[in-house]
């Protein structure tokens, strides 16, 4: 049986476009809410869709069941997604959500078949007593001042040894989810290039990749080398803490 619904702890979406700027937060107060392309049809209208690749009405939903909240495909013919803890999961049906879950759905396709995506993070932090909380998944803390990275799992708190080039690095993606409310950015290749080596000529992708491979291999041992996502073709993403 459904448990009862606390009411004044309302979670929220927010809204990315593929560009990752913020496109709207939507107070998630009622027990169903839409998304699909048409506002009319919708409660929540993803817009512009020039590839059409929203579907018109119903693209998927939001539910909620007591004090859990699900995200349903309706049967969308490109899939709605789930990112969570840097794996991205297509949805068959009906999957609960916890805090900091990214549902994902294809904004367009590049002429080299690499997809974008409008992203729907789900906030549930205002949940408090009598609803049971998530634990929140590893994530990167950097500090400017000391110029120091830390992985955070809970309560533990460790120091990562860092080259300049990877200080660089994890430094340039923090701020970028800074300055993006917290929510893990989508860095290009190019981007992340320039952030490391600045106008240094002679430097590959390669070369930026053996530095992910690098830091996914010092977090490897604590579990936590997923923090760390590649979307072949465009970037990587970081998890930080918020």
């Amino acid at each position: 049986m459904a448990q009862p619904v606390q009411k004044g702890f309302e979670a929220r979406l927010i809204v990315r476009d593929p560009d990752g700027e913020e496109h709207q937060v939507v107070e998630l107060a009622e027990d169903r809410v839409t998304v699909g392309r048409l506002p009319d049809l919708n409660d929540i209208a993803l817009t512009p869709d020039p590839q059409k690749r929203v579907t018109r009405k119903e693209h998927c939903a939001f539910e909620r069941d007591g004090s859990s909240w699900f995200v349903v495909d309706t049967g969308s013919v490109n899939g709605t997604f789930v990112r969570r803890a840097g794996e991205r999961t297509r949805v068959s049906g009906r999957a609960e959500l916890i805090d900091g879950d990214a549902v994902c759905i294809v904004a367009g396709v590049s002429d080299d078949r690499q997809p974008s995506y409008w992203e729907l993070t789900f906030d549930d932090r205002g949940r408090t007593i009598g609803v049971s909380i998530s634990l929140q998944p590893a994530c990167i803390s950097y500090d400017e001042t000391e110029v120091r990275c830390y992985l955070v799992q809970g309560n533990a708190r460790e120091e990562i040894s860092l080259r300049p080039q990877a200080h660089r690095l994890v430094r340039y993606m923090a701020e970028r989810n800074a300055a993006a409310g917290g929510t893990p950015v989508l860095c290009e290749h190019d981007e992340l290039m320039k952030a490391v080596w600045a106008d240094e000529p002679m430097h590959t992708r390669e070369e930026l990749n053996k530095l992910f491979y690098e830091l996914r291999k010092m977090l490897e041992p604590f579990g936590a080398d997923t923090i760390f996502e590649n979307e072949r073709g465009i970037g990587y993403r970081m998890r930080s803490c918020p």
